[in-house]
């Protein structure tokens, strides 16, 4: 049977907000390298290893502020540090943000009812994290680090993580839709039916019953005529693709380049292993009560890899994520063997 690490309520300060286009929550590549950074730390005397993740928010706070008191927020930036005259230096905004995380990790490798081995994991994990960070933050507290090595301790751990919703993968709407669009519209691409699920859209309706309360003035612009033609209509909001807490995240990477041997490319993080350039793959997940979560497995990520694709998906989840054209974040170093 499958263990798991519980890592509960880890709280983290000045964690990175920003993930390529998407913005209000870490990348979960940022989970599963924290792990894979978790589990090369640990003794090999213990001779356990750490795979995927599951990622349940509790709380999450980020730093941003409204500069008149209305309107839009604007992310509170520290802009350090000085320049030589003791001015803000210019700067690429960096946004930040606190939260309140869990996370379940899995574990391989370590013996049922070997509660020796058991004790020494949790001790070293102990020790290892509050010298780590989390997507660029300080982890400033752990409330319970445990092992969960049978089915009636999972399930009351899930329990116990309540009130906090787990983020899944919901990619397969995104092919989904894409097909739905790509009827209608023949140059629709994924980028379109991607920025569907994280646009806000409304339309105008325009009505027949130019007394009513409810309707909006609206402007037609003729074309042949500079003027414009004045209508009343309604605003309605048009529903995302699918129900449910859906957001756009960060799930991955596209190689956009061959793969280089070893040392071949200069400052590189290590020249021992093959690289290539890659660049950030889309997609669309949900957040959901943890309630909801009938067994662990089903919220773990993992990574998966098939040239040129390097994501991370759940158990459900056998679709495409987005066309290579919309990976917008160049200059990363893609390493196959690293992670």
């Amino acid at each position: 049977m499958q263990q798991y690490i519980l890592l509960k309520k880890l709280n983290i300060q000045n964690a990175n907000a920003i993930a390529g286009l998407t913005y209000g929550f870490p990348a979960i590549t940022n989970f599963l390298g924290f792990a894979h950074a978790l589990s090369r730390k640990l003794p090999e005397s213990l001779a356990v290893k750490l795979g995927g993740v599951a990622v349940i928010s509790h709380k999450s706070i980020v730093h941003a502020r409204q500069p008149k008191g209305w309107g839009d927020y604007v992310f509170a930036l520290t802009r350090n540090p000085l320049t030589q005259q003791s001015t803000t230096a210019p700067i690429n905004e960096e946004g930040r943000m606190n939260m309140q995380i869990s996370l379940l990790i899995e574990l391989e490798g370590l013996t049922a009812g070997d509660r020796g081995t058991e004790q020494a994991l949790i001790q070293q994990v102990l020790h290892i994290i509050p010298t780590m960070r989390l997507a660029g933050g300080q982890i400033t507290e752990l409330d319970r680090c445990e092992v969960l090595n049978d089915e009636l301790t999972q399930q009351k751990a899930l329990r116990r993580l309540m009130p906090g919703f787990v983020l899944l993968d919901r990619s397969h709407y995104l092919e989904t839709h894409f097909a739905t669009l790509k009827s209608s519209q023949q140059d629709a691409s994924f980028f379109d039916a991607w920025c569907d699920f994280a646009k806000l859209k409304y339309q105008a309706t325009p009505i027949e019953d130019q007394q009513s309360e409810d309707a909006q003035v609206i402007t037609e612009q003729d074309q042949d005529h500079d003027d414009g033609v004045k209508m009343k209509a309604t605003w309605d909001y048009l529903p995302k693709p699918e129900s449910g807490y859906l957001v756009p995240i960060a799930a991955g990477y596209y190689a956009i380049s061959e793969l280089y041997p070893a040392g071949e490319v200069d400052n590189v993080r290590d020249k021992n292993v093959p690289v290539a350039f890659a660049e950030t793959a889309y997609s669309v997940g949900e957040w959901q009560s943890v309630h909801r979560l009938k067994e662990i497995n089903a919220g773990i990520w993992r990574y998966t890899y098939q040239h040129p694709w390097y994501l991370a998906k759940t158990q459900s989840i056998t679709a495409p994520i987005v066309e290579p054209d919309i990976a917008l974040e160049s200059d990363v170093v893609f390493d196959p063997d690293f992670l």
